[in-house]
């Protein structure tokens, strides 16, 4: 089965994505988002190559649902985002995600001015 991707992911050298602090004060949702199995499932899938939520559902053996529920999650805490399109062997348009950083860091500190 082939999938045509119409969109290429970001560029590996894109600075915005490279690095993200979160101040300790405003860090409860990532936390929270980050305790989650598979969550951190997901992104390790994402890491590897730009996926669709099917091609997620699939390698982690989990259903459409349960990895749409996290793929949301992720993306309000900008761990996640989509990236471009591609289209299944029916002609069915699929959202292909990516990371939206490659780090964050939980500050535990106040940013110094």
């Amino acid at each position: 089965m082939t999938l045509e991707r119409l969109s290429p992911p970001p560029s590996e050298s894109d600075p915005d994505r490279d690095r993200r602090t979160v101040p300790l004060d405003r860090s409860d949702d990532l936390l929270e988002v980050l305790a989650s199995e598979t969550a951190r499932e997901v992104i390790a899938i994402v890491r590897e190559s730009p996926s669709t939520p099917s091609e997620i559902a699939d390698d982690l053996d989990v259903s459409l649902q349960a990895v749409t529920y996290h793929l949301r999650r992720l993306q309000r805490v900008d761990l996640l985002a989509p990236v471009g399109v591609r289209y299944s062997k029916k002609g069915r348009e699929m959202n292909l995600y990516d990371l939206s950083t490659e780090s964050v860091t939980v500050s535990l500190t106040e940013p110094r001015m």
